[in-house]
């Protein structure tokens, strides 16, 4: 490009978004307004709805969340039995890696059907012969509590942010991507204007 039409590109517009609105719409009927200043309004407000949409599905994904987990978490309390077991052996770490260490050791305990016996979740240190709260399902196996509603809400949270994060990255670059391609033709086009306008606004022939 030469310096003279650097030195004379039009400067950068500040519409607003009501304007872009507008002239997406096709309702500004400026007559300096360009077919490639009406593409940019349409740009805009495109990316203003995807910024919406991907709220919306961020909300969407994060009750979806919690109520599934929250009818897993009621199934879980309604199938589950707590009864007293006695330990028969000290507690032992099941899972070393750091932070997620559990301690379990072996029990028996009494219940109309399962083994009644197996191995439990236990405070550490806990040794044999302990009376401990064990939690069975309807075939007498050991199951977890549920989730407490504070660990589900977390989750649903966790899912929501992170719905709309990845979408609104998405929709960034896809903004990002369809500016720097409109950038290009506007440049191209003033480009080619100016090599007309030139000679005419120089003196030149």
């Amino acid at each position: 490009m030469s310096a003279a039409a650097a030195t004379h590109r039009p400067p950068a517009s500040h519409t607003t978004l009501r304007g872009h609105v507008r002239r997406a719409a096709g309702r500004d009927h400026n007559p300096l307004c360009r077919p490639i200043d009406r593409t940019y309004s349409r740009l805009v407000a495109s990316a203003v709805l995807m910024a919406l949409a991907s709220f919306v599905l961020g909300v969407v994904a994060a009750l979806l969340v919690h109520h599934v987990e929250t009818a897993d978490a009621r199934d879980v309390a309604r199938d589950r039995h707590v009864v007293t077991a006695v330990t028969t052996g000290a507690a032992q770490s099941v899972d070393p890696r750091a932070g997620l260490a559990r301690e379990q050791a072996p029990a028996r305990w009494t219940y109309p059907v399962g083994p009644e016996a197996g191995s439990v979740p236990v405070p550490a240190g806990t040794p044999a012969g302990t009376a401990v709260a064990v939690g069975l399902n309807g075939a007498g196996l050991p199951v977890d509590a549920p989730r407490s509603g504070e660990l589900i809400v977390a989750d649903a949270v966790l899912v929501g942010l992170g719905t709309v994060l990845v979408l609104a990255l998405g929709a960034d670059g896809w903004f990002a991507l369809c500016r720097h391609r409109l950038d290009r033709r506007a440049e191209r086009g003033w480009e080619s204007a100016w090599e007309q306008v030139e000679p005419r606004w120089s003196g030149r022939r």
